[in-house]
């Protein structure tokens, strides 16, 4: 839950009402200009925070390349004389750090609240095995607290190290309606860490009325976020018991009580923040109006701006994908940014870079490598790390005839997807296909935001008035105004095509013309270009190159259905299906291209703005229904 909230300073009345720090009579000159300079000041702070979003903290280095031997946690539950459940943990977490320099120590991040209201997380001590303290700070880090425990800067820890950390926590269980029970479901290590686990363990002891309050009922789960993999959970004499071992980067424990309904007393409802005075202060029509018509010239002057250059031709068919472009960067330019890794991986297969496997038993997909030879760069980091799941290698490192299946729930394609987006993106501007919108667009956005910002301000310190019809009025307008603010800012930041750019699209264009005609037409224009009669291996050689565009131009569905004809009862050598189906069934490429793009994407950072944030389950988990990662607490930790 975020705290930090804007805050505008006001005094006490005579009456006890607040009035605001504006003197009572001030003259009008000096109401205009306090009114502009809180206006202007207003509108960079929003403006920064539209156009520099918070920017995810990255590791440095290879501070996350460690292991946890063991991580073992003592929950102790109670029950406080108003009936909320009171948490103590104590966490001792074994890190074994690389003999060389890297690590200063340890980052863990602690959720602070649970299903939507705060835990009043209080970090007591953190200490070694031995009890000796360590050196500790806290802050918040977006909905976690991150416990920070590090030596100074410029020393470093090596091998084994003990960090023993002792917090509280207020409101930690809950009442499911779907289990009709008072629950502890809780995460233990939490999802979040890039680091694997030798051991996980935890011990649960309840006060002797919280035991007799339970119903029998309990469960353990174990794996990734979202895994209903079961583990032991063991009755001790005054609570539960659970362990696992080797488990691997963010696997996490999770455990769900039951307890009788009324057992707890649930947590109260947040109390909504008071309103800001610029919450309540009347803004007249005129201002409205005013403003509506400086974003009208805000979305006109960013789309005229925003516009990319065009050759002014007429879009001729190719039957030819554009000489020493990637599928990758085609896709940028055509704003296809989701289909990037489907058509690449079509475009490796048709280029028998590699062969698309089908499992149909299971129907999960899979790549085996073939050719690695004629790659460009980003290509070959693509192709490298669809094998090994590592960046920064290339194609070489890849032996023919290794075998990768896309597990659903592993992030190694989401991953490479990403990172080939981005590798793409950087390309085209490299190459100078496309650029940033000119800065003059974005400077008129800030002068007119500002002048928005400012109408209505002044003129209800002027007039002061207040009648509820305006207020509904202004505020509608308003709302608009920003709406159409809004798009435009973002047309004046989109990028646009250059000369040279626009050229290349218009080459895309052909394709997606050659692909439209009917067949007739497309083997005449083969015809036309050759001088000769074309033969059915040059008609399939040409419309397997065009299938990745085919993706980009959402027509794939249409010409796998082309192809299939030439294929007629076989499958092409670049596909292998278990069941031994036809091409349109061994790869139905709309399932396909779903598939490849809705992988999960590792998540390695969070934002301090709160952007990455905890999970918990609004269904109960003791009965059996529950996930690993569904329950409050875990988090995660990080290397410094």
């Amino acid at each position: 839950m975020g705290r930090n909230q804007n805050v505008l300073f006001t005094r006490g009345g005579r009456d006890g009402s607040a009035s605001t720090i504006f003197p009572a009579q001030p003259s009008i000159l000096r109401k205009i200009t306090t009114a502009l300079v809180a206006a202007i000041v207003l509108s960079f702070t929003i403006i920064a925070g539209v156009m520099l979003p918070a920017t995810p903290a990255v590791a440095a280095g290879d501070v996350n390349d460690f292991e946890i031997a063991s991580f073992h946690a003592d929950y102790t539950l109670v029950r406080d004389v108003e009936g909320r459940s009171t948490l103590t943990t104590i966490e001792h977490i074994v890190a074994v750090f690389p003999e060389y320099d890297q690590n200063r120590g340890l980052i863990r991040d602690l959720p602070r609240d649970y299903l939507g209201h705060d835990t009043d997380l209080q970090v007591l001590s953190v200490t070694n095995e031995r009890g000796t303290p360590r050196g500790f700070t806290t802050e918040p880090y977006g909905d976690f607290l991150a416990v920070t425990i590090a030596v100074p800067e410029g020393q470093f820890v090596h091998g084994e190290q003990h960090y023993v950390i002792e917090y509280t926590q207020r409101d930690v269980t809950n009442f499911f309606a779907d289990t009709g029970v008072d629950e502890f479901y809780w995460d233990v290590n939490g999802t979040e860490w890039a680091q694997p686990f030798g051991s996980i363990s935890a011990t649960v002891t309840l006060s002797p009325e919280l035991e007799s309050s339970l119903t029998g009922a309990a469960s353990c789960y174990l794996g990734v976020f979202g895994s209903t993999q079961t583990c032991e959970l063991q009755r001790s004499e005054h609570g539960f018991t659970a362990e696992a071992s080797d488990l691997g980067p963010r696997e996490n424990m999770s455990f769900a009580l039951a307890f009788m309904g009324g057992t707890f007393t649930q947590a109260p409802e947040p109390v909504a923040p008071p309103q800001h005075f610029l919450q309540q202060v009347p803004l007249m029509l005129w201002a409205g109006a005013a403003s509506f018509i400086a974003a009208t010239v805000t979305f006109v002057t960013a789309l005229l701006r925003g516009r990319g250059a065009k050759t002014g031709r007429a879009i001729i068919a190719q039957y030819e994908p554009p000489h020493d472009v990637s599928v990758a960067v085609s896709a940028q330019l055509l704003k296809q940014k989701r289909k990037t890794m489907t058509a690449t991986l079509l475009d490796f297969a048709v280029r028998r870079k590699l062969r698309l496997l089908h499992h149909a038993e299971t129907d999960q997909y899979g790549i085996a490598a073939l050719d690695h030879t004629g790659l460009d760069s980003t290509e070959s980091r693509t192709y490298a790390r669809l094998f090994t799941g590592k960046s920064g290698t290339t194609a070489a490192s890849v032996a023919p005839d290794t075998v990768s299946w896309f597990e659903r729930t592993s992030t190694r394609l989401g991953d490479t997807a990403a990172d080939l987006t981005k590798r793409a993106s950087a390309e085209v501007t490299k190459r100078g296909l496309m650029k940033r919108a000119n800065v003059t667009a974005i400077l008129v956005v800030i002068a007119l935001l500002v002048l928005a910002l400012a109408l209505p301000v002044v003129h209800t310190i002027i007039f002061d008035d207040s009648l509820l019809l305006t207020v509904l009025l202004a505020v509608g307008i308003n709302l608009l105004v920003w709406l159409i603010i809004g798009a435009g800012l973002v047309l004046g930041l989109q990028r646009r095509l250059t000369p040279e750019g626009a050229l290349l699209h218009d080459h895309l264009q052909g394709l997606r013309e050659y692909i439209r005609l009917a067949e007739a037409d497309r083997i005449r224009m083969l015809q036309s270009a050759s001088g000769a009669e074309v033969d059915t291996n040059s008609v399939v050689k040409i419309y397997e190159r065009l299938l990745p565009y085919a993706v980009l131009f959402g027509f794939e569905k249409e010409w796998q259905g082309e192809l299939a004809r030439y294929y007629r009862e076989s499958t092409p050598d670049w596909v292998y299906d278990s069941g031994g189906n036809t091409f349109t069934h061994a790869l139905p490429l709309a399932l396909f291209a779903q598939s490849v793009s809705s992988a999960p994407v590792t998540r390695t950072q969070y934002s301090g703005s709160g952007s990455g944030g905890s999970f918990s389950s609004s269904m109960g988990g003791s009965s059996g229904g529950g996930f690993s990662g569904g329950g409050g607490g875990g988090g995660g930790g990080r290397g410094i």
